[in-house]
């Protein structure tokens, strides 16, 4: 009888022991999530064409660009970021702009001394220093000719020596070209500066401006400003980075209202009329229904871009691209979320 107890204390045992490690390793085991319910939208109309919507900030989605290839220096935006138009966005390296256009400024401003000097010419300084000169030299004059002319009264040549004779016929003619000369430089002060020098230092002026503009205009060409009203929809541009080697930098748009790009078969073009009723749905979600305005269509058939995972989608058809408008005021659909889209129409 011992025994037969011994047996039932043993196999208690190992019993008590498996249920523990049953259970903890059933513990361990983290429960699978339900299954995800995909519910497809019926088309609400009798026939209808069946097309996939894109949502579109209403200024479509821009994408930012860049005019010339620099280093990208700073990143001001933000994802998110509501920005109006002519905010900056990103700047790019300009330090040699920076230090170039300061020495542009001063040939300018050295440009601008000199126009100004020139038609404020002459200074009454001048003028007077000038007529000065004129006045030394007109008595110099008056002393040669009156030595000069004493020379050609004599009636006996013999009276003075040859060289002084000549000597005072050159002093009488060096001091008439000496006066002259200063008569011919007042004349020239007094009347100002000539008309083609002063054109000429206006046009050197206009010249240094146009330098200094010119610089100026590509500082700001490293200045990315924002085109629109809008917000910030994506960065992809970091500080240190080339835009060159780079797509789609930044992307920006007016999310205030929202558009939806409706993608619709090439075969079903024909069939399709602007003012028929038009419902989307999100996708994979058919209880969020949203009531659709025609806005425009764009009448340029092109490339499937948004391909479905339907079996019968292909990514080599044309499609007519329409624009409508998400007439729920309080809908919550984000840029980028496809949709289902039914319009009503008529087959033959």
């Amino acid at each position: 009888m011992n025994r037969h107890y011994f047996f039932w204390v043993i196999g208690i045992t190992i019993a008590s022991v498996a249920l523990i490690f049953y259970s903890m390793w059933k513990t361990a085991i983290p429960p699978s999530p339900p299954p995800l319910m995909m519910s497809y939208p019926v088309p609400p109309f009798k026939s209808s064409i069946s097309a996939l919507g894109i949502v579109e900030a209403s200024s479509d989605n821009i994408s930012i660009g860049v005019p010339i290839n620099r280093i990208v220096e700073k990143v001001l935006a933000h994802v998110g970021q509501s920005i109006k138009k002519g905010d900056l966005l990103f700047a790019l390296e300009n330090q040699d702009l920076v230090a170039e256009l300061s020495e542009r400024k001063i040939n300018y401003e050295i440009a601008r001394a000199k126009l100004k000097k020139m038609e404020n010419f002459p200074r009454k300084e001048d003028l007077d220093s000038a007529e000065s000169s004129l006045k030394v030299s007109e008595i110099a004059l008056e002393q040669a000719t009156s030595q000069y002319e004493m020379v050609q009264a004599l009636r006996d040549s013999r009276a003075l020596s040859r060289q002084e004779i000549k000597k005072r016929k050159f002093d009488y003619e060096e001091a008439l070209a000496q006066y002259q000369n200063e008569l011919s430089r007042f004349n020239k002060i007094k009347s100002g500066t000539w008309k083609p020098d002063l054109e000429i230092t206006a046009l050197e002026a206009k010249q240094a401006q146009a330098s200094v503009e010119r610089i100026e205009a590509e500082i700001n060409r490293t200045l990315i400003r924002s085109p629109i009203d809008g917000k910030v929809l994506q960065v992809n541009i970091h500080e240190g980075e080339s835009p060159a080697s780079l797509k789609n930098l930044m992307i920006v748009g007016n999310t205030e209202e929202v558009f939806l790009k409706v993608s619709i078969n090439q075969y079903d073009a024909p069939y399709f009329r602007p003012k028929a009723p038009a419902v989307a749905f999100l996708r994979g979600n058919s209880q969020m229904e949203f009531a659709l305005e025609f806005v425009r269509l764009l009448p340029y058939l092109v490339n499937k871009q948004n391909v479905t995972s339907e079996i019968t989608d292909k990514s080599d058809t044309k499609v007519l691209q329409v624009i409508y408008r998400i007439k729920n005021e309080d809908h919550n659909v984000f840029v980028g979320q496809q949709m289902d889209v039914f319009i009503e129409a008529k087959f033959p």
